[in-house]
């Protein structure tokens, strides 16, 4: 589902995805790139919601904050998503995917992936915080076991709960997936 090589990777777990911040914070403290007290590693939940533009309290875990702040998406205010907002289920993908429901009228030309960077950025300059992919983060989805949190939604997202700036899923840590 990869359709591109400027397409975000999927199929990653956030078990790969930490493997992966370890290995690269080695290889580049070895290079000089980094210090000894740098390193790489996922989004903090509320690190993630303020890329995105909330202002929610950092107490509790994140299931209690789970699409709790309504009428916020990652292009602003107000349903449908204005053309050009992100890759979401759109008119491409019902192409490919007959059966499937979209979010009417809106057609942002990718049925699957599409390369990073190819809408608009954010208020903070920041791309791609809705839509193409879920976004894995650092913490645990109820603040202390078990699945972890993941956030934006992904190509195939199409209704507003799911698109809320504040909605968040809960993914175990060895799980993969074409939308992740």
């Amino acid at each position: 589902m990869t359709p591109q090589g400027t397409c975000p990777v999927v199929c990653v777990s956030w078990n790969d995805a930490k493997t992966f911040c370890e290995w690269l914070t080695k290889k580049e403290r070895a290079e000089g790139k980094i210090g000894s007290n740098q390193s790489y590693r996922l989004p903090r939940d509320w690190e993630w919601s303020v890329a995105v533009g909330l202002r929610e309290s950092r107490d509790g875990p994140p299931k209690n904050k789970n699409g709790m702040m309504r009428n916020h998406y990652p292009w602003g205010t107000g349903w449908p998503p204005p053309q050009g907002s992100g890759n979401y289920a759109d008119l491409s993908a019902k192409q490919l995917f007959i059966s499937w429901s979209v979010i009417e009228g809106y057609d942002d030309g990718y049925p699957t992936t599409s390369p990073v960077g190819s809408f608009r950025a954010n208020q903070h300059g920041i791309y791609d915080l809705g839509g193409n992919v879920w976004e894995l983060c650092e913490d645990y989805y109820d603040g202390m076991s078990g699945g972890r949190v993941m956030r934006g939604g992904a190509w195939y997202s199409r209704t507003s709960r799911y698109l809320l700036s504040s909605y968040r899923l809960d993914l175990r840590p060895d799980d993969r997936d074409d939308n992740v």
